[in-house]
C-alpha cells in the first residue's frame, strides 16, 4: 500500500495532557484538517470545552513503532468475547503506514453498519459529485408560471444566504431578489410557482424506514429549507412545498404575486428562462456535516445525487446501486455488501470491517486526491459531533477521530486513532445483532477497546 501522506498524518490526533486538540480547531495543520479548505471554509463546530493554554504538540514521528501485534490480537480477542457485546462483531485493526494487518476477528463478516454507512456515502460522493462541487436552486420562467427548481440542496436558509455557512450557503430571498428583478423586467407581476422535486424520484422514504425512526430523516426531497424542520427540531412534511411558500412569501415582497404553490409534475421545460440561481456549499463541506452530525438527510440526498450522476434512477434503490458500482470501481470486495440507503438507518443494510477500513486507508493515503476530503468529518473523540460526549477520560479522548453508528441492535465504529506512542491506526468495529436493551453496554464495550488502540 502506498504509504499515508505526511499532509495525511503529521500532527495526527495529538493531544497534551487531556483535551487540547490544536489541528481539531485549526490551530496547526494536520490530519485532523487534512485537506485543503475552500476559500470560504465550514467552521468547525462549536467548542464545548474551553482550550486553555498553548497547544503542545508533541513532532510527528514516521518511525514510530508499532504497536505490539499479539498484545493488540488479545484485545480484539478480548472485546470479541466481552459479556457486555451480545450480539456478533467484526474488527479490524491495520497500520497506516504500511497498510499491513495487525489484528482482526472475522473482518469479512457482513454486519449492520447503522451510520458507518456514511463513510462509503462520503467516499462515493467525493469520487462522483466531486469534492468542489455545489448544488444549484434555481428559478425559471415561462409565461405566467416560474419554476422553482430543486437541485439536491436541503439546508437552503428562508432569509437570506450566508457564504460561510454549510447550513443556510444558500438563500430563499437571494434567489427571489434575483428572479424578481428579472420577471419584473420582462413584464410579468403576477405568477403561479411550481415546485420543480423530480430530480428525486421513488419513495420519499426508505421503505424500511418507519414510525419512529421516521424522526430521523426528512423526506426525501431535492429542495427544503432547512430540512424541513420545526422549532422543535421536528421534520415536517413536504419539504418542498413548504420551500417554495418561503420562496412565494420572499417573491411577494418584491412585487411579484404568487396565486398559487404547487408541485410540478413534470421538469420545468427547457424553454424556460434561468431567472436566478443560488448555489449550496461545496459537497466537500456538506460530507463533513454528514459525517460530523451525522445528518441521515445529508447523507440520504448525496446517494440519489450520486445514483443520478451516475446514471441511476435518484431512488433510494438506485442510490444503492450506484453506491456498490462505485465501490467496485475503487477496488473494493463488495461481496455481501447491501446498501439499502446511504443514511445507514435501514436494518437491511450490510458491510464489513475489512471494507471499511480500506475506504479509510484510501482517504488517509493521498494528498490531493478527492477522498482526501473525508477524514476531516469524522467526528473526535471527546471533542466534536457524535464523539463529543464519549471517551472522556480515555487515552482516545483527543487523539481519535471516528464515525459513529447506532440502531436498536448494532453499534459501530470506524476511523483513525493515534497510539501512545505516536502510530497511527486505521480500525473499524461493527457489532450487530445486539440483544435487546444492551445496547448501551455493547457501546462501552466498544469505546473500552476503541480507548485501549489509543493506549497501546
Amino acid at each position: 500500500m502506498k504509504k499515508m501522506t505526511r499532509t495525511a498524518i503529521a500532527a495526527a490526533m495529538l493531544l497534551s495532557g487531556g483535551y487540547v486538540v490544536a489541528d481539531a480547531y485549526d490551530l496547526t495543520p494536520g490530519f485532523l484538517t487534512v485537506r485543503d479548505r475552500e476559500p470560504d471554509p465550514q467552521p468547525y463546530p462549536t467548542v464545548s470545552r474551553a482550550i486553555t493554554g498553548p497547544p503542545r504538540l508533541p513532532a510527528w514521528n514516521a518511525k514510530a513503532p508499532q504497536p505490539d501485534s499479539a498484545a493488540v490480537g488479545k484485545a480484539v480477542t478480548s472485546f470479541a468475547s466481552d459479556p457486555r457485546v451480545t450480539g456478533h462483531v467484526s474488527v479490524k485493526v491495520v497500520d497506516a503506514a504500511t497498510g499491513k494487518t495487525i489484528a482482526e476477528h472475522e473482518p469479512d463478516a457482513a454486519r449492520t453498519p447503522a451510520s458507518n454507512m456514511k463513510i462509503v456515502t462520503a467516499a462515493v460522493a467525493l469520487r462522483v459529485l466531486g469534492p468542489a462541487t455545489t448544488l444549484p436552486t434555481t428559478a425559471r420562467l415561462q409565461g405566467g408560471t416560474m419554476y422553482l427548481v430543486g437541485g439536491g440542496d436541503t439546508l437552503l436558509a428562508a432569509g437570506a444566504g450566508s457564504p460561510s455557512a454549510v447550513k443556510g450557503r444558500a438563500g430563499l430571498d437571494d434567489l427571489a431578489e434575483q428572479a424578481a428583478a428579472k420577471a419584473r423586467a420582462a413584464g410579468v407581476t403576477n405568477v403561479q410557482l411550481a415546485v420543480d422535486s423530480t430530480l428525486f424520484q421513488g419513495p420519499v422514504r426508505q421503505p424500511e424506514v418507519s414510525g419512529a425512526n421516521t424522526g430521523f430523516i426528512m423526506e426525501m426531497r431535492p429542495l427544503a429549507v432547512m430540512q424541513s424542520r420545526n422549532q422543535a427540531g421536528a421534520y415536517t412534511p413536504n419539504p418542498d412545498l413548504s420551500a417554495g411558500q418561503a420562496f412565494a412569501a420572499a417573491l411577494s415582497k418584491r412585487g411579484i404575486a404568487v396565486t398559487a404553490v404547487n408541485r410540478a409534475s413534470s421538469p420545468a421545460p427547457a424553454s424556460a428562462k434561468e431567472i436566478g440561481k443560488v448555489q449550496s456549499a461545496p459537497v466537500r463541506d456538506l460530507v463533513d456535516f454528514a459525517l460530523t452530525e451525522s445528518d441521515n438527510t445529508t447523507a440520504d440526498a448525496l446517494g440519489h445525487l450520486v445514483a443520478a450522476k451516475s446514471g441511476e434512477k435518484p431512488t433510494f434503490d438506485g442510490a444503492g446501486r450506484a453506491t456498490v458500482a462505485e465501490l467496485k470501481r475503487m477496488g473494493l470486495d463488495t461481496k455481501g455488501v447491501v446498501v439499502a440507503d446511504n443514511s445507514g438507518l435501514s436494518a437491511s443494510n450490510r458491510l464489513n470491517a475489512a471494507l471499511l477500513t480500506e475506504i479509510l486507508k484510501q482517504a488517509g493515503s493521498c494528498d490531493k486526491c478527492r477522498l482526501a476530503a473525508l477524514a476531516s468529518g469524522l467526528p473526535v473523540g471527546a471533542l466534536t459531533g457524535t464523539l463529543d460526549d464519549r471517551l472522556n477520560g480515555t487515552a482516545a479522548a483527543g487523539r481519535l477521530r471516528a464515525k459513529t453508528g447506532t440502531l436498536a441492535d448494532a453499534t459501530s465504529l470506524s476511523g483513525y486513532v493515534q497510539t501512545s506512542k505516536g502510530r497511527l491506526l486505521v480500525f473499524s468495529i461493527l457489532v450487530g445483532d445486539l440483544k435487546e436493551g444492551t445496547l448501551a453496554q455493547g457501546k462501552a464495550a466498544v469505546d473500552s477497546f476503541a480507548a485501549s488502540l489509543a493506549a497501546s
